[in-house]
């Protein structure tokens, strides 16, 4: 990712969910609240943005957008808000059960904290992601009016998560927290994820929980997803934000020590979330894990 531009990634992301939830097949998997949330990123994040919202809501553009994800990972948009509404669910959960503050790690656009700061009042939510990116999504917070949710800018490719900056926004060690990684850990090298679990560990009370998404390395050790075609490595590279970090189920379970895996969800579970699929794809290659101190 460039310095001073947004995830195009973030971008893509948001962009596919308002178009997910613009069809009327599948728009019950996109909350009204996130699909006008992301639009709103995307409408005040620049010109080009703002043109693409408007392909994106035309039905004509439904067919094209179809064959496009044919030729570059089938299956994905299912997979995105499959995988969002997934997380969403075990956060719902940790925070039922008492946890007391939310950090959502490489928040990109996503609108989870505007959502859930609205159903929890006592909670305390925080985003921590790359400044440009943050500083594109700050744009379109006062017209939101969040209270509640605290930013850290960092550079994760770049620097560790500094402990201390975490703790002067505002965060209590002793409280039990829920962390989100959410398409985010695979764009990391293998030291830094190793560090970033250590590290939130360490700001960890006991009954803490860690639901973060990774890429299940191939048996060739690529990482990538199972149906994803050279177009989509080459456009990675371009922008910035190729695939460094994957691993398999049996590795895992060391790697995040001190966490111990509660659960693994794969496309299988994913598919469980929302009835009515049929047999339609849904791209494979990553997965969601529950871990917990």
């Amino acid at each position: 990712m460039q310095n001073e531009q947004a995830s195009s990634t973030a971008l893509l992301i948001a962009a596919s969910l308002v178009l997910l939830h613009s069809n009327p097949k599948h728009s019950g998997l996109v909350s009204k609240i996130s699909a006008d949330l992301y639009a709103q990123m995307l409408e005040m994040h620049s010109s080009q943005t703002r043109l693409l919202l408007k392909i994106i809501r035309q039905r004509w553009f439904r067919p094209i957008a179809k064959l496009s994800e044919h030729i570059t990972i089938p299956g994905l948009l299912l997979h995105y808000a499959l995988r969002k509404k997934c997380i969403r669910q075990l956060v719902r959960s940790a925070l039922i059960n008492g946890v007391t503050q939310v950090v959502i790690i490489g928040a990109g656009f996503d609108p989870l904290g505007f959502e859930l700061h609205r159903d929890f009042p006592g909670v305390q939510f925080w985003e921590i992601d790359h400044p440009a990116t943050q500083r594109h999504k700050l744009r379109a917070l006062p017209e939101v009016g969040v209270e509640r949710l605290h930013f850290v800018g960092v550079d994760l490719n770049a620097t560790a998560l500094d402990k201390d900056a975490v703790i002067k926004s505002g965060f209590d060690p002793a409280q039990p927290t829920c962390w989100i990684a959410e398409g985010l850990l695979m764009y990391l090298p293998v030291d830094i994820v190793t560090s970033l679990m250590r590290t939130l560990s360490s700001l960890s009370s006991s009954r803490s929980q860690f639901a973060f998404t990774f890429m299940e390395k191939q048996s060739n050790g690529r990482i990538r997803f199972d149906s994803q075609s050279k177009l989509v490595d080459w456009w990675l590279r371009e922008r910035g934000e190729p695939f460094l970090w994957g691993t398999t189920r049996d590795e895992l379970v060391q790697l995040v020590r001190p966490w111990h895996v509660i659960r693994v969800f794969d496309h299988n579970d994913l598919r469980q979330i929302e009835s009515g699929l049929g047999d339609e794809r849904i791209a494979k290659g990553e997965l969601i894990c529950l871990a917990e101190i």
